[in-house]
């Protein structure tokens, strides 16, 4: 597989990812395969909805990339304006009569993704947080102070785990397997990952840490491109170029540069932007409660304040206008949680 819009210089074979073993290219994930019995393989788009993993699913639409599966893992927290680009890029797949399998799958435990983890944690006994946050803390002296951010967990296990799930499933199915039977041990699934060259230090292997037998592989990064170059490609091509994000994603950065802030929210998605609010201010009052394990007190913006008062001219205008649907909203969670958690 050759990607050659753009002659690019970032080498992924100079940096320590790679050199310390935990990034290989394609060709030698497939070669290792081999050796270790594989013989049958399937290969596997991670879809995201957003600017890389478009690039390659357009990539695949036009014969460079050979996908066997197509999977986008509903998060349950995306801004509308993402499934808006999921459904036109089916609905381009129909039009252009590609007939690669497009599966839709969502957490295994927790349909509705990280609302669902984020209710959950605040309402019940649950202790699990699986969010980056930036946090403060209290020192020896009294004093409120940064204290540095949690560990990214949510990309792996609402996107790249129910993937894998699904991909584990499907082919079971399609070889007259249950869901519980081991899967034949001369099958390879490669799966795709839209991760591109600037954002090379999140790989964190080329192995699935669920299932051996899943290769994890970053074809942007192996091409040398960059965030920008997927977003030129697309652009140029009249496509939708929105990056993918959830609308409470605390890496919502206004003028850094990230291409993704919170103003936007605040301006696409303005009863989003309320119920993340909402969740920045619940998450502090469960850790000040005591009940939680999570020491550090917790904030969605960087500034570690809170998202409120960041924007408080906005909050307090969107609050007058959605209060009621924010209301509704926390009532039917609030109905959910009692049925599935606490009854």
């Amino acid at each position: 597989m050759q990607l050659t819009l753009f002659e690019l210089e970032n080498d992924f074979r100079q940096h320590k990812k790679y050199i310390n073993g935990l990034l290989k290219s394609k060709d030698e994930i497939i070669h290792l395969a081999k050796t270790e019995g594989k013989t049958r393989f399937y290969n596997v788009l991670s879809f995201g909805g957003g600017t890389q993993s478009s690039h390659l699913l357009e990539e695949h639409f036009r014969g460079n990339i050979d996908y066997d599966y197509i999977v986008f893992s509903d998060t349950g927290a995306e801004p509308e304006f993402i499934h808006e680009q999921v459904a036109w890029w089916m609905e381009r797949q129909k039009m252009i009569g590609n007939t690669t399998p497009f599966i839709v799958t969502t957490h295994n435990s927790m349909k509705r993704g990280l609302e669902e983890m984020l209710m959950r944690y605040i309402f019940t006994d649950y202790q699990r947080f699986q969010m980056p946050l930036y946090f403060s803390k209290v020192d020896d002296n009294g004093e409120i102070k940064p204290a540095g951010m949690m560990p990214r967990q949510c990309t792996g296990d609402f996107k790249i785990i129910p993937v894998q799930q699904a991909v584990r499933n499907q082919i079971k199915s399609e070889l007259g397997l249950s869901t519980r039977q081991p899967m034949p041990k001369n099958i390879a699934i490669i799966m795709d990952i839209g991760f591109s060259f600037d954002e090379i230090n999140r790989v964190g292997g080329y192995v699935s840490h669920q299932s051996k037998y899943i290769y994890l592989s970053y074809p942007l990064i192996e091409e040398g491109f960059t965030t920008d170059d997927s977003i030129k490609f697309l652009e140029e091509n009249q496509f939708p170029s929105r990056r993918s994000r959830c609308y409470l994603c605390p890496f919502n950065c206004d003028g850094k540069g990230l291409g993704m802030d919170w103003d936007e929210i605040i301006h696409a998605e303005p009863l989003s932007f309320l119920k993340a609010c909402f969740f920045d201010e619940e998450l502090r009052k469960a850790q000040a409660s005591g009940r939680k394990n999570m020491q550090s007190i917790p904030y969605f913006h960087y500034s570690r304040q809170p998202l409120k008062e960041v924007y408080r001219k906005d909050y307090e205008n969107l609050v007058r206008k959605y209060n009621n649907n924010l209301n509704h909203w926390l009532y039917e969670w609030k109905e959910f949680l009692l049925i599935k958690y606490c009854a």
